[in-house]
């Protein structure tokens, strides 16, 4: 493992330069905050108490396991879309305006109607409430 940083009071830890928030309040009251450098580390204390090293990070392990458990979930496209507004929804779904001038383009060249569905698609998808 790389490095750990518990700050015990902002329920903060971070594990190899990654922050998340977790609930630290199991440590013990005079605890201020856990380094660990990857091989070895210490207890920072509140109180006046002389920091302490420590040679493993185990006693840490369901912290550290809250802080896995605090990962964001990733969303799917699918996922994102839904939780939009209709408007943000077909904004992301039009594409880029260049990619849509170019449809209008080879549209009016051939002929075809490739811009014209990919809206009526888009508006289908997400209807305005």
């Amino acid at each position: 493992m790389a490095t750990l940083t518990i700050i015990k009071d902002d329920n903060n830890i971070a594990e190899g330069g990654v922050w998340r928030t977790v609930d630290c309040s199991s440590l013990a009251a005079n605890v201020h905050a856990v380094q660990w450098d990857g091989s070895a580390g210490w207890v920072e204390y509140n109180d006046g108490t002389a920091n302490e090293t420590i040679d493993s990070i185990s006693a840490y392990d369901d912290l550290r396991t809250a802080w896995t458990n605090a990962a964001p979930v990733e969303q799917s496209e699918a996922e994102w879309l839904a939780a939009q507004t209709y408007d943000v929804a077909r904004e992301a779904k039009y594409g880029d305006i260049g990619d849509q001038l170019d449809m209008q383009y080879k549209d009016a060249v051939n002929g075809t109607t490739t811009w014209k569905d990919h809206v009526t698609k888009v508006k289908s998808d997400f209807p305005k409430p």
